[in-house]
């Protein structure tokens, strides 16, 4: 997804891309946070449920959510099958694969579905907050936070130019197909996809040296402060759903401890 893409998306109009940068970046990274430590299933199912409701009222193609939740979700069926067959003393199943014997555990089996849906809700609510917010907001809430600038810094960075790498990398395969670089030998087209790899790796290397020169030269250093993003306070609606954000966080931590 482009930045041009990826910054509209972040600025429609729906009532969840009204309501306050602020508000919305230390609800959805604290659900982050419930997410990955609630220990039943079902509640976190029950707020990756929360998710894609908020997703449903951005009023945008699910299709975007789908793609940012490919990659995850492979991961998360991968780390699934891993914890089945590695973790747990009752087994389940047995699977013969000629002289290799795979035994699955309940207790994988358990623990590999609630990892897999922590991170599907995590990435989720992930996603819901980029696309309603703009990562401006996202950054300066966090500074706001008390997190080293040093961090923010660079995390702007990353965000703004990582773009342009992979424009960069998707023109130079491109390039390499259209000189039938596609219909030679499988060897030949991954040492050629190596050799694109190893070509952006040291533009990028070489263009953030030149960025940074260049913000030296402007007087930047890591204790460099800038003018206050936010100018106008938080208003008392934005105020109010927050709070029930946090009651809701809170209702789905006091319900996993006393089940």
């Amino acid at each position: 997804m482009e930045l041009a893409v990826l910054d509209k998306i972040a600025s429609a109009d729906s009532p969840l891309h009204r309501w306050d940068g602020r508000i919305k970046t230390v609800l959805f990274l604290s659900a982050i946070i419930v997410a990955t430590l609630l220990s039943h299933w079902y509640l976190v199912a029950a707020l990756w449920l929360v998710a894609l409701i908020s997703f449903h009222t951005l009023e945008q193609p699910w299709r975007h959510l789908l793609i940012r939740l490919t990659v995850p979700f492979g991961i998360a069926w991968l780390v699934f099958l891993s914890l089945i067959f590695t973790t747990g003393t009752h087994p389940l199943f047995v699977i013969f694969l000629g002289a290799l014997r795979l035994t699955g555990y309940h207790e994988g089996l358990a623990f590999g579905f609630l990892v897999l849906l922590r991170i599907m809700a995590a990435v989720t609510l992930g996603c819901v907050l980029s696309f309603s917010t703009p990562m401006i907001e996202i950054l300066e809430t966090l500074r706001l936070c008390k997190v080293p600038g040093i961090m923010i810094d660079l995390a702007a960075m990353m965000y703004r130019y990582v773009f342009i790498l992979t424009e960069t990398s998707h023109n130079m395969r491109r390039s390499q197909l259209s000189r039938m670089g596609g219909n030679s030998s499988w060897l030949r087209q991954a040492r050629d996809i190596g050799k694109v790899a190893g070509y952006v790796l040291t533009n990028s290397l070489d263009r953030s040296i030149r960025i940074y020169k260049a913000m030296l030269s402007r007087g930047y250093n890591e204790d460099s402060t800038g003018a206050n993003f936010f100018t106008e306070p938080i208003s008392a609606a934005d105020w109010q759903i927050g709070l029930f954000g946090v009651i809701l966080l809170a209702v789905f931590v006091v319900l996993n401890i006393i089940i």
